[in-house]
């Protein structure tokens, strides 16, 4: 059996978000399976350039979540956020799941 650190935990994660104007904002976020990561980097080569600029609103839809894990935004909501906060959330949503530099997306029109 593998050890339980190989699989997505059940914790909601806490992170202080800052935006460019000072403000500060505690965000609660899901840990996301591997899967989801998978749908993120084929949406990322998809040339439909709809696909393509929504894998980041996925990605924040499938983790971004109130403080009792009940998931705070839909899609169609994350599509809307501003290029700041979304970028902002993303950041967080990404330190969250451990992942590394490498492995984090350009969003295009974000300047990052």
């Amino acid at each position: 059996m593998l050890d339980k650190s190989f699989f997505v935990s059940e914790t909601i994660h806490e992170k202080e978000v800052v935006l460019g104007d000072g403000s500060k904002h505690i965000l609660y976020f899901k840990e996301l399976p591997a899967i989801e990561y998978s749908k993120f980097h084929i949406a990322q080569s998809s040339i439909d350039e709809d696909v393509k600029a929504g894998s980041v609103a996925k990605l924040i839809a499938a983790s971004l979540c109130n403080k009792d894990g009940k998931l705070a935004i839909t899609y169609e909501q994350a599509i809307k956020l501003k290029p700041e906060p979304m970028n902002a959330i993303f950041v967080a949503l990404m330190e969250v799941n451990k992942t590394t530099g490498k492995d984090q997306p350009e969003m295009s029109g974000s300047g990052t």
